[in-house]
């Protein structure tokens, strides 16, 4: 059996943090051993699911201290649990289904939240920060490619089969100089294009 050993600095943001899947009697066994307040044996400990996070709270009969863990850091955009946002752009990023991803969470029995929160992160969150990032590279290139000399360019477009007729298609400029795409445009399909 191989083990890796994790040493993470304290300033490392929550989304480069190593992540893993506990048990709900592990947790259980955890926080039910001693008060951490006056070490009595024995409190008691319930758990609240907020999609892919566990809220414990333990309570202490003898002192009557009630202390609150949550198993990923406070939310940085909003009230949405940090694991329930980078599940949400994973899925997104990696071109998987949704529903199968929710799938094989079900078959493994691990908590996880519904395909409607994943639809309602993306509009408010993973959509105008992917946008963010796409017009930082785009400007990026662009003037990477004004500094260059004798650049080579390359266009095509992409829309339906013959046959079909599909209303919109896709125009893409490629630099072939630096090998990136630069551009891509989404065009309305009119008969004009192929007079």
């Amino acid at each position: 059996m191989h083990f890796n050993f994790y040493t993470v600095d304290p300033e490392t943001p929550a989304y480069e943090e190593p992540k893993f899947i506990v048990f709900y009697s592990m947790l259980l066994q955890l926080f039910t051993l001693f008060c951490f307040k006056c070490n009595a044996s024995g409190p008691s400990a319930t758990m609240r699911q907020h999609g892919t996070m566990v809220t414990v709270i333990r309570s202490c009969s003898q002192c009557l201290e009630q202390y609150v863990w949550k198993s990923q850091p406070p939310p940085l955009c909003g009230k949405f649990p940090i694991g329930n946002m980078l599940l949400s752009f994973a899925i997104l990023m990696s071109g998987a289904s949704i529903s199968t991803v929710l799938l094989v969470f079900c078959h493994m029995g691990l908590q996880v939240y519904s395909a409607r929160s994943f639809f309602r992160h993306q509009k408010p969150y993973l959509f105008p920060v992917i946008l963010h990032h796409w017009e930082t590279f785009h400007a990026n290139i662009v003037s990477r490619i004004k500094q260059l000399k004798d650049v080579a360019w390359t266009g095509d477009g992409r829309f339906d089969s013959v046959g079909h007729s599909a209303k919109y298609g896709v125009y893409t400029m490629f630099c072939t100089t630096i090998v990136k795409i630069v551009h891509f445009e989404l065009v309305q399909v009119c008969n004009r294009l192929f007079y």
